[in-house]
């Protein structure tokens, strides 16, 4: 088994999926002893990594795309910001079956159990595939084999943050803010991925690309519009 390791030079959280349009991209080379991965640092999003692994990097397309494991957690409405998922919606767009996986933790963590449920999960999608067009979202929390209560397949939570912006001023006069903020404690449904990882289950959660809302979409089509004809 061969394994690639492509990441961003530099903390990217929240990136989204943004990709670089207007500025070159330098991949670099990384030795790291005691290693047989091959590794690159990338000064670029989450998603250009996934991008430029698969398209140019990579002697050929990858079995699977693992983004992560991430520090802290990608739960509910965080995977709109997430570029850990964005990495690895990246892979599904461009048709390789995709795991983001996140160590629901700000503080320090273990990653040890993580990476094993990681692996066991990667050889998993590996041997059964996904559909085309879906990847799986992977939330772990952060305790110790023993205390982890199973494995959990969820839905997206809601999960929101009271933002709080810090106005500042610079040496030049000129004013800035710096966004912070803290998760709001809202309801959730139980079979949600946040109440799994409150309740010390991993959370796996099968994303897919098509976001179309197929009931508003059949609604719609009894909607009446104005004629866009000329002269109606």
């Amino acid at each position: 088994m061969e394994l690639y390791i492509v990441a961003p030079d530099r903390e990217r959280s929240a990136s989204g999926h943004a990709i670089t349009l207007h500025r070159p991209i330098f991949p670099t080379r990384i030795e790291m002893p005691g290693t047989r991965a091959v590794i690159y640092s990338v000064s670029g999003t989450p998603a250009d990594c996934a991008k430029l692994a698969i398209e140019e990097l990579l002697p050929g397309r990858p079995d699977l795309v693992i983004s992560g494991i991430n520090h802290g957690p990608n739960l509910g409405t965080d995977v709109i910001y997430s570029g850990t998922v964005s990495a690895a919606i990246e892979g599904t767009i461009l048709g390789i079956p995709a795991v983001a996986v996140s160590l629901c933790t700000f503080g320090p963590g273990d990653y040890t159990f993580a990476a094993q449920f990681t692996r066991d999960l990667a050889l998993r999608v590996v041997r059964e595939g996904l559909p085309r067009g879906t990847l799986l979202n992977v939330n772990i929390p952060p305790v110790s084999p023993a205390q982890c209560a199973g494995v959990a397949i969820t839905k997206l939570g809601v999960r929101l943050y009271k933002n709080q912006w810090d106005r500042r001023v610079d040496p030049r006069g000129k004013v800035y803010y710096w966004l912070a903020g803290e998760v709001m404690e809202l309801h959730n449904d139980p079979d949600s991925d946040v109440v799994a990882v409150q309740n010390n289950l991993i959370s796996i959660t099968p994303l897919q690309l098509d976001m179309t809302d197929y009931r508003l979409r059949e609604r719609l089509k009894g909607w009446s519009f104005p004629d866009p004809a000329p002269g109606n």
